[in-house]
């Protein structure tokens, strides 16, 4: 099936972005962002994108605002969504490309947007994918969330950055700049998360705080999610513990700089890499590992 990327056209457009909202994450009615401000993001320098099928059904979409921060203007990506049953056929990923030119476009070189660090999928896709890097991270950023996916834990985020101009995520892009495997690093990196399998998650067993390895691995679960609908106690200890970790060693000047993910015993194991250098040896695409 194809799908075409484009900018709303009418009104309906706006109104099926809140019901993506919806599907997606199983928001309540009263956190879904409405059409009337939808279109107003759309019409006054923000960028809105949606994914339409064959027939014409809008099955996901981006949205974006000016933003301005310590005198430097960028792009804020607050959301991006495709429904269920049309994932993992490269809708978001698409998304993200089209809002990139149209922010090239407008003269700007940055887009950032917040996450939930602790979801493997989100990471793999920002990291690897996008070529994101981290150096913020925020505690219980939007309080108590009562959707679906967040509902029961601190809303904690990374806050990521998109240089869209660099050599990094130009080279990420074309595919030129692939993400290290565990064996490219098992000369070079210090792992800062000891973990174990319980009830058939792997949980966080230990942190290391006093690491002066340069480059870091720190392991996260699967899915924070899948871990709190098994055991919430199991999933807090995972929230507070990389808390605790990523603040310390983002105040070190580490920056979060790529992500490994593996198949082991049928566990799915995910792994941040932090690095400690300079954002300009970062953006020109730079790495330790080769």
């Amino acid at each position: 099936m194809r799908f075409i990327i484009r900018e709303p056209k009418t009104i309906e457009d706006f109104y099926a972005i809140m019901h993506v909202q919806k599907e997606a994450w199983g928001m309540r009615e009263e956190d879904i962002v409405p059409a009337h401000f939808l279109k107003a993001i759309a019409d006054n320098g923000g960028v809105v994108f949606v994914a339409a099928d064959e027939e014409g059904k809008i099955v996901g979409f981006v949205l974006g605002i000016l933003a301005s921060k310590d005198s430097k203007t960028y792009h804020y990506s607050h959301m991006v969504a495709v429904l269920p049953e049309y994932r993992g056929k490269g809708i978001a990923y698409r998304l993200k490309l089209a809002q990139r030119e149209k922010v090239l476009r407008q003269g700007l070189d940055l887009i950032m947007w917040t996450y939930d660090p602790l979801q493997g999928l989100n990471a793999n896709f920002n990291f690897r994918k996008l070529g994101v890097i981290c150096r913020l991270y925020y505690r219980n950023y939007y309080g108590e969330m009562r959707d679906q996916i967040n509902i029961g834990l601190p809303s904690d985020r990374f806050k990521v950055e998109w240089w869209i101009k660099s050599p990094r995520v130009t080279k990420k892009l074309s595919g030129s700049y692939p993400s290290p495997t565990l064996k490219d690093l098992e000369n070079i990196a210090e792992s800062v998360v000891e973990t174990e399998v319980i009830k058939g998650i792997r949980v966080v067993e230990n942190i290391t705080l006093d690491s002066s390895s340069e480059v870091l691995l720190v392991e996260i679960p699967e899915s924070i999610s899948k871990v709190r609908d098994i055991d919430l106690k199991l999933a807090l200890e995972w929230r507070l513990k990389t808390r605790e970790l990523f603040e310390h060693y983002f105040r070190r000047e580490y920056i979060a700089v790529d992500f490994i993910s593996i198949k082991e015993n049928n566990l799915r194991r995910n792994f941040y890499i932090l690095w400690k250098t300079s954002l300009e040896k970062v953006l020109k695409g730079e790495t330790p590992w080769r």
